[in-house]
């Protein structure tokens, strides 16, 4: 059954998972969430090959024609400090929509979009609280959907700040705006659901991981409310998943807030590959961290980094939009197409009290000292471990 440990000493969560799983199976069948964005209808070839030169072209013209692409766009960690929120209220709420004003083309111009919810959104609810234990207004997920932001990760190691009543009250929020979410269930039956969104013909399949939850319980009874990084069971999910898709992407949240990836990282990162993951993004350093190449079919990046928050430090205020495009041929092949990095600024505290996310690109043309330099280093560490990669000023 799915997302089970074959081993004698299986943990509580997963003896729990397992029977509940099995139960839903025999009465309903193992769900599946899809979102069809597009379709794209294709032509059949139907001439005949008679080996001229004519035909040659013919049939490279349908071989091209019959190869699907699809381009995933990821944005790092929404860590909502109360500085942050403050400069979101309005008469009737929070709007964050002003923060994001100028990337905002950027972000939800691909076929799927990511970001890491760094922080439960339940404060509607539950109330406000910022750090050390984060709860952050609902709107902020109404902002990421106006963003075109299709899928959230929610497993984080803030996820259990308010307990299991902050995090199902959250995973409520998130459902209640119909925002696909990973990482973090509200169920066992949840939690047995894969992650799968279709588009262009393509189906990619979503997984989570945390390394902890900064110590806060997590119920045993509903373990299913933090997916924590497990190195026996990861490869297992990774290839039940990929029975199911084309693509498979894996989100991990651990890591130092150092510009190179720990070993920590890179060893999980090697488990996820090894299991045959397709892309692998990064998040918890909250600082940015190279993009990884594996080979044809498999990359990724250890760490993108904050996108909006209200951390000081200038390594914390840099961010990015990940691109990465995938193509599947005729025999149902996928390979990797391009990746291409987008430096951001967060502008906040202490500079000003406004917040606002730009391109690093345009930073002098906001008084950014140094964006031209900011931008070099960016780029040349988004490429130590790999070229393959093209950082750019902006994602048409």
């Amino acid at each position: 059954m799915v997302r089970q440990k074959v081993k004698n000493s299986l943990s509580s969560k997963y003896v729990i998972g397992l029977f509940c799983g099995i139960f839903i199976f025999l009465l309903a069948g193992c769900g599946q969430i899809t979102q069809s964005q597009q379709s794209s209808s294709q032509e059949e070839a139907n001439a005949e090959s008679s080996g001229t030169d004519e035909e040659a072209t013919t049939s490279e013209a349908t071989i091209e024609k019959e190869s699907q692409k699809i381009t995933i766009r990821s944005i790092g960690d929404i860590l909502v400090h109360d500085t942050v929120y403050y400069d979101a209220i309005t008469a009737d709420g929070y709007d964050f929509a002003h923060m994001f004003e100028p990337v905002k083309e950027y972000i939800g111009n691909a076929d799927i979009t990511t970001a890491n919810l760094e922080t439960i959104a339940a404060a509607g609810e539950l109330g406000f609280s910022n750090y050390p234990l984060f709860n952050v207004p609902e709107e902020i997920i109404d902002e990421l959907k106006v963003l075109g932001v299709d899928l959230v990760n929610n497993a984080t190691n803030h996820t259990l700040d308010f307990g299991s009543v902050g995090a199902h009250a959250s995973i409520q929020a998130l459902q209640d705006r119909d925002m696909m979410y990973v990482g973090s269930y509200e169920s066992w039956n949840d939690y047995n659901t894969p992650r799968i969104i279709e588009v262009n013909g393509i189906k990619v399949g979503f997984l989570s991981y945390s390394y902890g939850a900064n110590g806060n319980y997590i119920p045993e009874d509903e373990a299913y409310l933090l997916s924590l990084i497990d190195s026996e069971l990861i490869p297992l999910e990774i290839e039940h998943l990929n029975e199911q898709v084309d693509l498979s992407v894996v989100m991990f949240h651990n890591g130092y807030d150092s510009v190179l990836p720990s070993e920590e990282q890179l060893s999980v990162m090697q488990i996820a590959r090894d299991a045959g993951a397709n892309f692998i993004l990064g998040g918890h350093p909250h600082v940015l961290q190279p993009f990884v190449y594996y080979n044809e079919s498999q990359a990724g990046i250890f760490s993108h980094g904050n996108f909006l928050s209200g951390q000081y430090q200038l390594e914390e205020k840099l961010g990015g939009i990940v691109e990465y495009t995938f193509l599947k041929d005729s025999d149902g092949k996928v390979t990797l197409d391009n990746m291409r990095f987008m430096p951001t600024y967060n502008f906040g505290l202490p500079e000003q009290s406004e917040y606002l996310v730009i391109p690093l690109a345009d930073g002098a043309d906001y008084g950014l000292a140094d964006a031209d330099y900011l931008f070099d280093m960016i780029t040349e560490r988004m490429k130590y471990f790999t070229d393959k990669v093209e950082v750019v000023d902006y994602l048409d």
